[in-house]
């Protein structure tokens, strides 16, 4: 009883130190950087590299919440053009774009 009591204190103590006013300012400021970069690449001419030395190359349309599908339009693979595609996150291993903007 008294170690799950121990426990229950160093929890909250724990959540405590993440929600100290500073920290939440870092994370909100953090969180409005990378929305600007993700709005100012919509529309982009974009470069993937993938696993297996593959390269494709399309127009950035947007991310899920998680950033673990990237949507793109006319992709142009090694195959031929896709209209729209959705890319798993996990297969890019670089993503290249010229000309971001990010002053909004």
């Amino acid at each position: 009883m008294i170690e799950q009591e121990e426990t229950d204190s160093n929890a909250s103590k724990t959540d405590l130190a993440f929600a100290t006013p500073e920290k939440q300012e870092t994370r909100a400021f953090l969180r409005e950087r990378f929305l600007r970069v993700i709005t100012g690449i919509i529309g982009k001419p974009a470069e993937f590299y993938l696993h297996e030395n593959t390269h494709v190359s399309g127009e950035f349309r947007g991310c899920d919440v998680e950033c673990s599908k990237i949507f793109v339009k006319n992709l142009e693979t090694p195959m031929g053009t896709i209209p729209k595609a959705i890319l798993r996150s996990d297969d890019i291993i670089c993503l290249d774009i010229d000309d971001i903007n990010i002053d909004q």
